[in-house]
């Protein structure tokens, strides 16, 4: 099995809600387990030179209750910074869209355990837009835990992931785009039908 259909295959994929600074919100969650220390993927995640080299590197006062900006123009603020188990940050969009983003770190041995929680406002955040052509979070989320996990690695990309785009993707890599978005609908799917209103009294 390749890298790749590994963790599709061990990637769980839930809904829940969340109330966060712009709202009540919807909220995707990613769990995952990478081969790394704890203690490397949070430097990973957290110091600017390597998120320079998978992500784009953020420029701010980057410390808790400061700011942090993104070459995409991603902006937001640093909500908390418990090393090395928690990151909570806002995240607005270019366009306005509010969201908040939460990682949790588990130590598991030599082995992080991963929790990723995204939460916006905005509807139809969570799967592919084909008229826009933003990143869907779903799937989007995931290639970034594709990207910290090869950066881990040793692979360095050619170009950082938040300058492409998943239009540029091609072959494999937009199968597995396309295959992520089709998971991430069925999950959508059982959580709308489990959360549906009860039908009121005839």
């Amino acid at each position: 099995m390749s890298e790749a259909n590994f963790a599709f295959e061990q990637t769980e994929r839930t809904f829940g809600r969340r109330q966060i600074q712009a709202g009540h919100a919807l909220m995707m969650m990613i769990s995952r387990t990478i081969p790394h220390p704890i203690g490397e993927v949070w430097v990973a995640l957290t110091d600017p030179e390597r998120l320079e080299q998978y992500v784009g590197r953020p420029e701010g006062d980057l410390r808790r209750g400061g700011t942090y900006e993104l070459p995409d123009g991603t902006r937001g603020g640093i909500l908390r910074c418990d090393p090395p188990r928690l990151l909570t940050l806002s995240v607005q969009r270019p366009g306005g869209h509010s969201a908040e983003l939460e990682v949790h770190l588990t130590a598991e041995d030599s082995r992080t355990h991963i929790d990723l929680k995204y939460a916006s406002v905005r509807k139809g955040f969570v799967l592919i837009d084909a008229v826009s052509g933003e990143w869907a979070a779903g799937p989007g989320w995931e290639f970034f835990l594709d990207s910290l996990t090869d950066f881990l690695d040793g692979k360095t990309p050619e170009e950082p992931l938040g300058i492409i785009g998943w239009r540029s993707f091609e072959g494999q890599q937009l199968d597995l785009y396309q295959a992520r978005n089709a998971e991430w609908e069925k999950a959508k799917a059982d959580w709308d039908h489990e959360h549906e209103a009860a039908p009121g009294p005839s």
